[in-house]
């Protein structure tokens, strides 16, 4: 079981506003993922992310299946390891005078190091590469953008 919060950089055209500005986001994640063989785990987490750009603010619900693979032995001081994750996004854009809704999927790939504090308690540090395809209530065409986050936080480990 795991708690990460994260700063995150986003770019491209569903991230920029017309003047070109990145956006810069708090994330919030719980998640967890249990052990079906060794170094091994599945499991999933809950994206919570709030924004703001100039006038506008952007808050983001995701939820979603995620695969990790942890190398080390028992008892190391710390665990490297590689993760893989999907996810269904939801979007709220606040314009002051409305509000849109913007839905799809997110894609990540990333990896860090669960460094021991106790023999069930880690320092998680983690970056990951995030790619992004979400789509307007009313429109129809979807658009794409990419993630860079980099996150820390603390796990509890059950073994």
């Amino acid at each position: 079981f795991g708690i990460t919060a994260g700063l995150i950089k986003a770019s491209g055209n569903l991230y920029e506003d017309e003047e070109g500005n990145s956006s810069t986001t708090i994330l919030i994640m719980p998640s967890w993922a249990r052990f079906f063989v060794p170094n091994f785990g599945f499991g999933g987490d809950l994206l919570i992310l709030h924004s703001k750009q100039g006038d506008e603010g952007v808050s983001t619900l995701g939820i979603g299946p995620k695969a990790m693979y942890f190398f080390g032995v028992k008892d190391s001081k710390s665990y490297p390891y590689i993760t893989l994750g999907f996810y269904y996004v939801r979007n709220t854009i606040d314009y002051g005078k409305y509000d849109q809704t913007d839905s799809g999927t997110r894609f990540k790939f990333g990896g860090g190091a669960s460094i021991m504090i106790t023999s069930h308690l880690g320092v998680l540090m983690e970056a990951s590469y995030n790619l992004d395809n979400l789509k307007r209530e009313d429109a129809k065409k979807s658009r794409s953008g990419n993630m860079l986050i980099v996150s820390m936080g603390l796990a509890g480990f059950t073994f």
